[in-house]
């Protein structure tokens, strides 16, 4: 359980390899304003690192029993504010991540939802542990994922898109490898922190130079890129997630979600 000292994001850097935890497993690994403060610092620092030194690869990960429960709910009840603003950074973060040169692999245990969901679509390699589940359920709290429908529709497809971002459905690791979500699913845990070890040392083994002209090259040829037909629409998809979070409909859902929630015993 993480407390008010310990930080909810832990950098570790291990020659061209950079492994970023996600370390409030207590709350399901929320994204709250700390998390998302600590999490755009390390990749900010990340990017910012002479390319000669810059990591090749960089393994997202999280402790606890749930990859990212989304955002932090209680807190957006607390402060209407907060729900615009957590969709603004995320939108702002799930592209930094898709234009960092670095590979970014996903490893994914437990619950992967809405924002959670999100940050593992924008990474390159996603591998699963067999329990981890995907989805967007939030136009339950009268919010739309569009926010990452973009980076979405470039990693599922069209149809695989539009099933997932419209029914809201949560979906099992296997169902999310066939709709290309997700490229590798493993018995559980142990089998996948070992193979996401095994692939990141087998990437850190290749040419830095050659690796970092892939993943552009592919970002441009899928769209992702911020000049490129998907990543150029990033910001204008954020700005109609937002709008529908201002929107009295989502308070009314959001609080009335919450409610129930919390009356489950």
């Amino acid at each position: 359980m993480t407390t008010d000292h310990q930080p909810q994001i832990i950098s570790q850097r291990a020659g061209r390899l950079l492994t970023i935890t996600l370390n409030d497993p207590a709350r399901r690994n929320a994204l709250g304003v700390a998390l998302f403060d600590q999490l755009e610092n390390a990749l900010e620092a990340a990017a910012a690192t002479n390319a000669d030194d810059a990591p090749s690869v960089i393994v997202l990960a999280a402790h606890g029993s749930a990859f990212c429960a989304g955002f932090d709910l209680e807190a957006c009840v607390q402060d209407t504010a907060l729900l615009p603003t957590f969709v603004d950074r995320l939108g702002r973060l799930t592209a930094r991540i898709r234009a960092l040169p670095a590979v970014v692999i996903a490893q994914v245990q437990g619950a992967a939802l809405a924002g959670g969901c999100a940050l593992v679509m924008s990474c390159d390699i996603v591998h699963a542990a067999a329990d981890a589940t995907f989805g967007y359920p939030v136009h339950r709290i009268g919010v739309s994922p569009a926010v990452n429908v973009p980076v979405l529709l470039a990693t599922a497809g069209g149809g695989g898109a539009r099933r997932i971002a419209l029914s809201g459905e949560l979906i099992s690791a296997r169902l999310a490898e066939s709709l290309c979500m997700v490229q590798r699913v493993h018995a559980d845990e142990r089998a996948l922190q070992g193979a996401v070890a095994d692939l990141a040392e087998s990437l850190c083994a290749k040419s830095p130079h050659a690796l970092r002209a892939t993943k552009a090259w592919l970002n441009q040829v899928d769209g992702t890129d911020p000049s490129g037909p998907l990543g150029s629409a990033a910001a204008r998809a954020a700005q109609a997630t937002i709008d529908a979070c201002r929107t009295d409909e989502s308070r009314r859902m959001l609080e009335s979600f919450w409610q129930q929630r919390r009356s489950r015993p």
